[in-house]
């Protein structure tokens, strides 16, 4: 099984390569520019020699003087190479070594900068020859006049050069390596201390933390993400231990009731009453212990999304109301005074039944620990993308400091939430539970000793209005 190549040796073999391209473009470069710039160098020169070949041309008269002056030039110029042909193709002058042969192209009238051509020939037997090209008028009529010269040793010249960059160029792509290694190694060392750092971080060491570089780039935002991940675990890890520590308080409590009740009754002689009562009490710890195993065995499979929400469209107002007819007979029972006239027809997205649970935990909540005498009302406001609802009463209201954990799981409110009262201390937290589940909020205000407010948002239906 071939083995994975590390970042590191990953980000060295880009860097390498992607400095050995330029390198070798770079190499290219430079050749050519070099090629160009000597071809350009020898085209001024042959500028040069043709405006002083030009002159000798202008001075002579007869033919006879042309050639002898042409020979004279000649052999003072013997890098050049000159061919003088007329406008019927009949060589007028040739150097002995003439340049090599091509077709010439048609006759131009005037001399001037712009009637120059410039082209680069290759004998047969390899070498260069830079040439230049111009049609004249004179005396005796147009002619085309041509001049090249070797270049040889340009070309010799630039294949020096290349010779040169070709052999450096394996230093670089080992410098490229050494470079980049260096480069990767010195970026990834945070990296590396992170991970020392996260491998001493376990269950029980989570209040550990990772160094958040000081340097602001994405390995310090990689740090404080970690970080923040690792502070969202030890608050999961908390809230299980306490959640573990609080199930099994609320379980044992119900167990043992039941276990002294049961033998408390076998070990002495009782009435028919007696047994009646002990069988009472054994009946209200089992619908105890039944409802808390319930509420415990829906607040997993919400915490594990196994409640799939429906997409249905939801009226609040007619769960509002039928909860509170279902209610009616505990808050006619304590003269709960309740108050539906904002009840609107709010519609929202979601599952009827799981929402209702919602609705009547909250209400029950709310008449249960009203004063008697007391009022809840029922308030509300739909916007497009939001529907809040918001459940009030004037009762014993929550401390502040136990207003921030109130949906808590386990957690009760002394003053008026306890286990005399019949509460598990899950309900809130299966109400919150079910609200996040469809993509909405919960929250509860409270002023101790004045009431309390909960209020509830959720996705509003595309079919409310």
């Amino acid at each position: 099984m071939i083995r994975r190549v590390n970042i590191r040796w990953r980000l060295t073999l880009w860097f390498a390569a992607a400095m050995t391209v330029l390198l070798v473009g770079r190499s290219f470069w430079i050749y050519f520019m070099m090629e160009r710039r000597l071809a350009t160098i020898a085209d001024v020169e042959l500028n040069a020699k043709f405006d002083a070949l030009n002159d000798v041309l202008e001075q002579a008269g007869s033919p006879e003087e042309l050639q002898g002056a042409l020979a004279r030039f000649a052999d003072n110029q013997r890098d050049l190479q000159i061919e003088i042909v007329s406008s019927d193709r009949r060589v007028l002058f040739r150097t002995p070594e003439p340049a090599p042969a091509t077709t010439l192209r048609p006759s131009r009238a005037q001399m001037s900068n712009a009637s120059r051509r410039y082209e680069t020939r290759i004998s047969g037997e390899g070498d260069q020859f830079r040439r230049m090209t111009c049609d004249i008028s004179s005396s005796s009529g147009t002619m085309t006049v041509g001049i090249s010269r070797s270049m040889q040793a340009e070309q010799t010249e630039v294949w020096d050069f290349a010779m040169t960059l070709l052999t450096t160029l394996p230093l670089g792509v080992l410098a490229a390596f050494g470079v980049g290694y260096v480069v990767s190694s010195r970026a990834l060392t945070p990296v590396d201390k992170m991970i020392f750092t996260a491998n001493d971080i376990t269950a029980n060491r989570l209040d550990q933390r990772i160094d958040v570089p000081d340097t602001g780039d994405e390995l310090a935002r990689l740090a404080q993400t970690l970080n923040r991940m690792i502070d969202r675990l030890n608050k999961s890890f908390e809230e299980m231990r306490r959640f573990t520590a609080d199930a099994a308080h609320d379980l044992r409590t119900p167990v043992t009731a039941l276990r002294t009740e049961v033998e408390v009754s076998l070990m002495a002689d009782k009435t028919v009453e007696d047994y009646r009562n002990s069988m009472q009490t054994v009946l209200d710890e089992a619908v105890h212990l039944s409802r808390l195993t319930e509420q415990l065995l829906d607040l997993s499979r919400e915490d594990h999304d196994m409640n799939p929400v429906a997409h249905e469209v939801v009226r609040l107002d007619t769960i509002l109301h039928s909860v509170l007819e279902d209610l009616r007979s505990v808050a006619q029972q304590k003269k709960i005074n309740i108050n539906t006239d904002q009840i609107r027809p709010w519609c929202v997205t979601g599952d009827p039944v799981r929402l209702r649970r919602v609705f009547m935990n909250l209400l029950s909540n709310a008449i249960q620990y009203c004063p008697a005498g007391g009022l809840v009302w029922i308030e509300g406001s739909s916007l497009p993308d939001q529907t809040t609802v918001v459940i009030a009463d004037n009762g014993p209201g929550v401390p502040a400091d136990d207003l921030p954990y109130i949906f808590d799981r386990f957690r009760r409110v002394d003053q008026a939430r306890n286990r005399q009262s019949g509460g598990t201390g899950l309900g809130l937290a299966i109400c919150k539970a079910i609200v996040e589940s469809h993509g909405g909020t919960i929250w509860m205000e409270s002023t101790f000793g004045q009431g309390t407010r909960v209020s509830v948002s959720l996705p509003s239906s595309q079919a409310a209005g």
